[in-house]
């Protein structure tokens, strides 16, 4: 059996907000929820090979999907996780039903608008809900995002290599996605799957089949030194900082359309080749309740 740290599973493609650099390229995506029967169909045979410490419920915008309550409840019961989390951007915090509350232990707010009164909405929020559920909450204020994917391919494998050896999403988060059958490292070798030319699910993901090969398999494809076919479109965690903000959703692939080597941070990259690591984002505080 194989264990790891965490597994996301993406229960709405869209997103509410528009941010410019999205990792996962939600910008991109239509209105679109997952197909319920088809992934605990695919946790089901996942379980038998894989246990995660927790199963996190992302998007775009997780608190968008209506079914949120029941997918929970589901999952929970598939029994390939010790807790469920909802990493949401907390606009809608207020408005989550009490079946949903029911069945999560950890909600992580990601506060990109750094407001006043949103962060107080969500600090109240979350005292009333662990008190109530004794759910625990991490709200992590941004001001900040780093570059995080281009449409130009990098021809440069030495930096390829770079980038991918000092992914902190994949390597020391374990960000591992299971999206529409597949196992990825991480979201954004399935965004880049699913949006950028001559990139596909089969070769930067894992396809979950119920064979006796599947337990091998993931394990080589974890740990794995070597980067993906996707990592020539990423900067991993050493992308250059950028402004929050909000942009036309026709305008991301624009606004990705950068040479990668100009979007490296490469003081950061070096620190991180050195394991002498900073803040890998640009969190200025982190709320713990």
């Amino acid at each position: 059996m194989i264990t790891v740290k965490s597994l996301e599973i993406h229960v709405s493609y869209h997103c509410n907000l528009s941010c410019k650099g999205c990792s996962h390229m939600t910008p991109l995506e239509k209105e679109k929820f997952i197909d319920e029967s088809d992934v605990y169909d695919t946790l089901k045979i996942l379980s038998k090979y894989l246990h995660c410490e927790v199963i996190r419920l992302i998007g775009g915008e997780p608190t968008l999907n209506r079914n949120l309550a029941s997918i929970a409840k589901n999952i929970k019961e598939i029994n390939i996780a010790d807790k469920i989390a909802i990493a949401t951007n907390g606009i809608f915090i207020d408005k989550i039903q009490e079946d949903v509350l029911k069945n999560v232990d950890i909600f992580e707010i990601s506060n990109y608008h750094y407001s006043e009164h949103l962060t107080n909405k969500i600090i109240n929020w979350a005292k009333n809900v662990k008190e109530k559920y004794n759910i625990k909450t991490y709200i992590y204020m941004y001001e900040y995002f780093r570059e995080s994917i281009s449409y130009l391919k990098n021809e440069d494998t030495d930096l390829i290599k770079k980038i991918y050896d000092t992914c902190i999403v994949s390597h020391d988060w374990q960000c591992f996605n299971v999206f529409e059958g597949y196992f990825f490292k991480c979201p954004q070798a399935m965004a880049i799957s699913r949006n950028i030319e001559n990139n596909y699910m089969d070769t930067n993901g894992i396809k979950i089949e119920d064979d006796s090969n599947l337990e091998d398999r993931l394990y080589e494809y974890i740990n794995d030194d070597k980067p993906l076919k996707a990592c020539s479109y990423c900067l991993g965690t050493v992308g250059n900082f950028i402004e929050l903000t909000q942009i036309s959703r026709d305008k991301y692939k624009d606004l990705a359309s950068d040479e990668i080597k100009e979007l490296v941070d490469y003081e950061f990259l070096e620190k991180n080749l050195e394991k002498s690591t900073g803040d890998m984002f640009t969190v200025e505080k982190v709320i713990e309740i």
